[in-house]
């Protein structure tokens, strides 16, 4: 769907938005004074620049402004992309969850992050991002993480899962992977904002691509609403030839739009009529518009529309049976004077165009870290947000205690792989609790790494009972038996989305305050082919285990043909991650017990401890066992 409304709906009076354009105009300001500050002000020895991203930032100001003053509640969770870090850090200074000290640290030692980081930013942060692909996806995996906690355990269900995305990155094959997934379509509490600023890091992304990814979100089961001009266009749209008007701009290149964008009134004049059938249409509605509401004309797309944004956001909360994305159309470099311009990814304010900026924006260039009065109307819509958006503090439940053996005869002569699938059938009748904690997931090769009986007696995952059609059949040996009670989760075959569920499924401690033990299964010559978004989510605290089979001393059946001499580096080289590839059973036994007694953290610790980078903070141990 595309919004066509022009007045604000009635939940947005003016006064409220004036206020929100106020509050957006000092997010704004501080996104880009922090790296600023950080280039220009903060010394740096080494005389090198330290970067950051202004124009990536400003075209995330209004979605992100309209998102967390207006629309979000404390249950929800939200991934911001990468670039637009110092937006996220703007926030949540004004929210007052960030002491005004670290807006002077913007990528310096122990301050604010690159990019979003849950466990190095000492402001809430909801997922780390920074790889792009791996945090927009991570919303999905923390979606069906949630659902299957509240379907297990005491655990209310509720909130989005939102993440906020630049156009650029759905070139990620990461992105399609996931939301083909067969149980992608049912995850209705999944909410994708798309940035549409036309722009990647070195070139403005070619032709109009922004329909045909709509129609491929759809296809995949999405709903889709798209949030393109403003009002001021709307209403240029009604004029007589206005129709002419719009298929003008409709059909141009992404990069002919650009190039309007640091045009001047006179060559706009020149360049906008195009030069076919459109061209008298189009002449007929600019030449009523002075120069001024000409070139305010081009830049209003919807994207920077308050009122618009706020109505799509609404629009896809009533959406109840399926995931939705909105396409947001806007500027790189909003309000900067490098707006526009293909080169600015990287580009930095001169000061005295950031002096300039604070003339334009109503800021103080001596004073740039000031926040509204509390008794001002953004004041009090700062706290008020604030308020709502206040979570309270989960309490961590106790894992059960891990055995110190399982009590199997492994005398016999068995593969470690044999005696794996024989492993979590011994841990559900010596430790059922323990057990209980238990999730496995494979993409779809949990009968060839030895998980049948196990799927047998736990049954596998689903949103919705599925019948099993071959239950009857005394050949199958493996009964897929589907529901929300079973414990084990089948993907497709996609490496990538195993671990970036093994990733969520390993940070429920931190989000539910119910601690899982997600245990993967995958070939292992393909471990490396899932290692970084697997990487990815150590790095954001989720525990996890992963069993590369067949391989080493002890091969299946299938032989060498998967076997892989390169897996155990893996061990060497991954920061926060444990490896062995035992020779034994018994020895597989000890490893996989001991990998499991690894608990989480207790989430009451004093923020400090959050800054201070002690990696026991990440929330335990991660292992790899082939």
């Amino acid at each position: 769907m595309t919004l066509t409304t022009i007045a604000p709906p009635p939940e947005d009076t003016d006064l409220q938005l004036d206020t929100l354009d106020a509050v957006q105009r000092r997010v704004l300001w501080l996104a880009v004074s922090m790296v600023h500050h950080a280039n220009s002000v903060r010394e740096v020895p080494s005389g090198l620049k330290v970067g950051g991203h202004q124009a990536s930032s400003a075209s995330m100001v209004s979605i992100m402004s309209a998102l967390y003053f207006g629309h979000l509640r404390a249950e929800d969770r939200v991934s911001v992309k990468p670039h637009a870090a110092p937006v996220l850090h703007a926030v949540n200074y004004l929210l007052g969850r960030l002491d005004a000290s670290y807006l002077t640290r913007l990528r310096s030692f122990g301050g604010l992050q690159s990019y979003p980081s849950r466990v190095k930013d000492p402001d809430p942060v909801d997922f780390s991002t920074g790889s792009v692909g791996i945090g927009a996806t991570s919303t999905i995996w923390s979606a069906m993480a949630h659902r299957y906690v509240s379907d297990h355990f005491d655990a209310p269900r509720g909130g989005r899962h939102i993440a906020l995305v630049g156009d650029a990155e759905l070139d990620e094959g990461a992105i399609w992977e996931a939301i083909v997934d067969p149980m992608v379509p049912r995850l209705e509490e999944v909410l994708w904002i798309v940035d549409i600023n036309r722009q990647s890091l070195d070139r403005v992304v070619p032709d109009i691509a922004a329909g045909r990814i709509a129609e491929m979100f759809r296809a995949a089961g999405w709903h889709t609403i798209t949030v393109k001009y403003g009002r001021r266009l709307r209403e240029l749209f009604e004029r007589p030839g206005g129709e002419g008007f719009r298929r003008r701009i409709d059909e141009m290149s992404n990069e002919e739009y650009q190039r309007l964008l640091v045009a001047d009134p006179a060559e706009l004049r020149e360049r906008l009529p195009g030069g076919d059938a459109l061209r008298e249409d189009v002449g007929r509605v600019i030449s009523e518009l002075n120069d001024a509401e000409l070139t305010a004309a081009v830049r209003d797309l919807g994207g920077h529309d308050l009122a618009d944004l706020s109505a799509a956001y609404r629009a896809a909360d009533a959406v109840s049976d399926r995931p939705t994305v909105v396409f947001a159309y806007t500027i790189k470099g909003w309000s900067l004077p490098i707006e526009g311009h293909p080169g600015n990814h990287s580009a930095l304010l001169t000061r005295e165009q950031w002096e300039r900026l604070a003339e334009d924006l109503g800021a103080d260039a001596t004073d740039p870290w000031a926040a509204f009065s509390p008794d001002s109307a953004e004041g009090r819509l700062c706290s008020d947000a604030a308020e709502r958006l206040r979570r309270p503090s989960a309490s961590l439940v106790d894992t059960p205690p891990v055995p110190v053996e399982l009590g199997r005869d492994h005398s016999a002569a068995a593969s470690t792989q044999r005696a794996f699938g024989r492993f979590l059938n011994d841990l559900s009748r010596e430790a059922p609790e323990l057990a209980r904690r238990v999730v496995t997931v494979s993409p779809d090769v949990a009968s060839s790494t030895n998980l049948g009986g196990w799927i047998n007696k736990v049954g596998i995952w689903s949103m919705r009972e599925r019948r099993d059609w071959f239950a009857d059949d005394s050949e199958t040996l493996v009964h897929w038996r589907e529901g929300e009670r079973g414990q084990h989760m089948e993907l497709g075959i996609a490496e990538g989305n195993l671990v970036g569920l093994l990733g969520e499924l390993g940070l429920t401690w931190a989000r539910d305050g119910q601690p899982l033990l997600p245990i993967g299964t995958m070939y292992d010559p393909f471990v490396n082919r899932a290692l970084e978004p697997w990487s990815f989510g150590i790095y954001a605290g989720g525990q996890s285990i992963l069993v590369g089979t067949p391989s080493g001393v002890t091969l299946a059946p299938e032989g060498g043909a998967h076997q892989s001499i390169s897996t155990p580096s893996v061990g060497l080289e991954q920061p926060g991650c444990v490896a062995w590839e035992p020779a034994f059973g018994q020895d597989l036994e000890w490893t996989l017990l001991h990998a499991l007694s690894f608990g989480p953290r207790d989430l009451s610790q004093p923020a400090e401890a959050k800054v201070s980078g002690d990696r026991f903070n990440l929330g335990g141990r991660h292992a790899e066992y082939e």
